[in-house]
């Protein structure tokens, strides 16, 4: 599939650029999918209307003032991503940080000072004491042999291994997911739909941690990347 995706990622650059409404339609798409997918992972169940509905600016009387809170803060974020990728930039502490902040707009930016037991997925993240060395461990890893691996794979070890780590006290999850994000949009690939159920999703994360199989999360992020590439292609036919 990965052939396929490289097939269609180079024709869709080849019709660029494409007219206003398509363009704008497109970003829309891709922002209330992984959105959408994304709260689903949170374990939030607000339906994908009203996420839409949200993310344009209403406000619906079904969700709660949290879940306005935490689709604006999405939003946030994935606006963040299109203007890191505008500039270029590796993802980074730095840029980590800002990702977090975006998410969950805490009072102080920092690594967790705690260590929970992740109940979900049957795990002990490594002492708070570690992170900051696994981290740059991590970020090393990041860039080496930037050019000669599937950045798909890439991004999956990503996700995944940031979870192992877990450096923040809350939504390490979903930074995880949109770190993985920025490094496909960083390679001209779109935000796509998590499509896997959350008992999915943990279970995958867990069958990692025990043997560090990646091909679950693999699979979601190739298969979103192809779908939306699919779609796309259909949105800019002439």
């Amino acid at each position: 599939m990965y052939r396929e995706i490289k097939k269609k990622k180079l024709i869709l650059n080849n019709r660029k650029p494409y007219r206003k409404e398509v363009a704008r339609f497109i970003h829309e798409l891709n922002t209330i999918d992984l959105i959408h997918s994304s709260i689903r992972l949170d374990g939030n169940n607000l339906s994908r209307n009203n996420v839409e509905r949200i993310v344009k600016g209403e406000f619906v009387i079904e969700a709660s003032v949290i879940d306005h809170a935490v689709i604006s803060n999405y939003s946030d974020t994935i606006k963040l991503l299109y203007d890191m990728n505008e500039m270029d930039v590796y993802l980074n502490e730095k840029y980590l940080f800002k990702i977090y902040s975006a998410l969950t707009k805490p009072d102080i930016v920092e690594y967790r000072k705690s260590n929970p037991v992740l109940r979900m997925i049957g795990y002990n993240p490594p002492h708070f004491k570690e992170i900051e060395e696994q981290m740059e461990i991590l970020f090393n890893w990041l860039y080496k042999d930037l050019y000669l691996i599937n950045p798909i794979e890439k991004a999956a070890y990503l996700h995944n291994k940031l979870i192992e780590i877990y450096p923040f006290e809350t939504a390490s999850e979903a930074v995880a997911r949109m770190a993985a994000q920025y490094l496909l949009i960083s390679k001209g690939y779109p935000p796509i739909l998590w499509n896997i159920s959350e008992q999915e999703y943990f279970d995958a994360i867990s069958l990692y941690i025990k043997t560090e199989d990646v091909q679950p999360i693999y699979d979601v992020l190739e298969r979103g990347i192809y779908n939306k590439l699919e779609i796309m292609m259909q949105l800019t036919a002439e």
